[in-house]
């Protein structure tokens, strides 16, 4: 009998849906539309969660690139990618290792 190979896969996926529902409201439009009634400041107090700012993150190519690197660490071999509606999949495979 011949030694066939065997392949263990990996997927994981990019989701590219807005996602609109998120975005953190800005307080001094916020109070402008109150006309002024309560303040900027008053806001941004009084409902920190609304109104919290947003800390740059890395740049999604950056953050795909240290994914992609621990995952080539595993020895996980990028093989293609397909993209489904919303989702972009990242197909991986390696050759499984039998005792």
């Amino acid at each position: 009998m011949t030694d066939m190979k065997k392949w263990d896969y990996f997927v994981i996926h990019v989701n590219f849906e807005d996602n609109k529902n998120t975005e953190i409201q800005n307080s001094k439009k916020a109070s402008e539309k109150l006309g002024g009634s309560l303040s900027k400041e008053f806001l941004e107090k009084e409902f920190p969660e609304q109104f919290k700012s947003l800390k740059p993150g890395l740049h999604p190519s950056k953050q795909l690139q240290i994914i992609l690197n621990k995952i080539g660490d595993e020895g996980w071999k990028l093989e293609t990618t397909e993209r489904i509606g919303n989702l972009l999949m990242f197909i991986f495979m390696k050759e499984k290792i039998t005792t």
